[in-house]
């Protein structure tokens, strides 16, 4: 990667309190859901290749996602992420007591997609708030099986990496919230960043 596409030590420090703000807004909906408190990891925020970002995901075990784009003055492509038995401890807490396993089964993808609708447009909400953008946000899309599977980069061979570890503090269950920038839309993220830094918007 350029040099000239690396985060400036003000621009990472920047963002990571953005996506403070935009996860603690988004772990706020998903506590509501699940009716426990959500314990949150400090953006880590890294650039990765494709096949880098595979292995870095691969759990041992199949991987239920929900992704949705977000299009404005830059792309990125937002996803919530849980070991499959872990996404099912999920659905199960927001549909409450009472279900079958068979029945949960059948309402995991929907109750699934759902939570994810939820929690990711709270934080590209807040986050299009804070650096004053308007974004086009696409329809919730569910995926289950492998990290190859279930990460949709395109044509991408390197990209940015957020990553936000996601832990329901009862249930021990631990999720992922991902964010994947290009090289282009990186450049127009940067120039927005410095808008704020330089307080020109």
């Amino acid at each position: 990667m350029a040099s000239s596409l690396q985060l400036t030590e003000l621009e990472h420090d920047l963002l990571v309190e953005l996506f403070n703000i935009g996860v603690g807004r988004a772990a706020d909906s998903l506590s509501q859901i699940v009716s426990q408190e959500i314990e949150l990891s400090v953006p880590y925020i890294e650039h990765v290749s494709v096949i880098e970002l595979s292995e870095r995901l691969d759990q041992g075990e199949d991987i239920c996602s929900v992704s949705q784009t977000m299009a404005g003055n830059f792309e990125a492509n937002t996803i919530l992420l849980f070991p499959q038995n872990s996404s099912m401890e999920v659905v199960s807490k927001m549909l409450g007591d009472g279900f079958s396993t068979e029945t949960l089964a059948e309402l995991h993808q929907e109750g699934f997609s759902e939570i994810g609708n939820v929690v990711l447009n709270a934080c590209i909400g807040s986050f299009a708030e804070s650096i004053e953008e308007v974004f086009d946000v696409g329809l919730p899309v569910y995926r289950i099986g492998s990290s190859t599977q279930v990460i949709e980069t395109g044509d991408l061979n390197e990209i940015l990496f957020i990553r936000i570890n996601l832990v329901l503090s009862t249930s021990h269950v631990e999720g992922y919230l991902v964010f994947l920038l290009e090289h282009f839309s990186f450049e127009k993220l940067k120039a927005s960043l410095n808008k704020i830094i330089h307080g020109l918007s």
